[in-house]
């Protein structure tokens, strides 16, 4: 049984691809702009910054980022509470929480699209901290997210932590070898079963009762 946690948000606690694609095109077609469907992936595994800035490059896009992040943030909030937790998510929190294990979440998503996901779930309190885009200067797969996730739980324990005590949960690819190349067991909740499972993963799965029992048995 781990004693620490270690969560990716988007796609592993919630289902909210869908959410992020639908912020960026309903808020570029108000703004006359048609989003190809192609760039879909892309934008899901950009953060806001990132994404304004292949528009500027790539669509004539003359708005400032501040205000465009403004924009589609405002939508985002007006329907998180849409967006709904993956199947076997609820039984996992609790199921770490019981056994004593101290859990957070550590994500290349920036604060204003994490946050209010963890507040309307009621799923905040579960978890020590979260590390979000503005807490890091590399992302993932860079292990950088997660090195710094470890250096706060040691400064939350008081005591240096055993990476053979940690348990990293991932959906992308880009994320399990982060975890990988930080030195942590690593399982794989891929969104999509027909995905080609990570070589970086300890395990990689899909099914809620196979998550389940790979939980049981970390």
């Amino acid at each position: 049984m781990p004693r620490f946690v270690f969560w990716d948000c988007d796609n592993t606690l919630l289902e909210n691809a869908g959410h992020h694609w639908l912020k960026h095109k309903i808020t570029l077609k108000r703004l006359g702009i048609t989003l190809p469907e192609e760039q879909r992936k892309i934008f899901f595994q950009n953060n806001g910054q990132q994404n304004w800035e292949w528009l500027k490059a790539n669509m004539d896009f003359d708005m400032p980022c501040d205000s465009y992040l403004k924009e589609v943030d405002t939508w985002y909030h007006q329907h998180v509470h849409e967006i709904p937790l993956r199947p076997g998510i609820a039984w996992a929190l609790d199921y770490f929480q019981q056994s004593g294990a101290k859990q957070c979440v550590v994500t290349n998503a920036r604060r204003a699209s994490v946050e209010p996901m963890l507040s309307t779930k009621d799923i905040a309190r579960y978890f020590e901290f979260a590390l979000c885009k503005e807490d890091y200067t590399s992302r993932k797969p860079d292990p950088m997210p997660y090195l710094t996730a470890i250096d706060r739980m040691e400064t939350i324990s008081g005591n240096p932590i055993d990476k053979a005590q940690c348990l990293v949960i991932e959906d992308d690819p880009l994320g399990v070898t982060a975890a990988n190349r930080a030195g942590l067991k690593v399982i794989q909740r891929r969104y999509q079963r027909e995905e080609t499972p990570s070589p970086d993963a300890t395990i990689s799965l899909y099914d809620e009762k196979d998550f389940i029992e790979a939980l049981k048995k970390s």
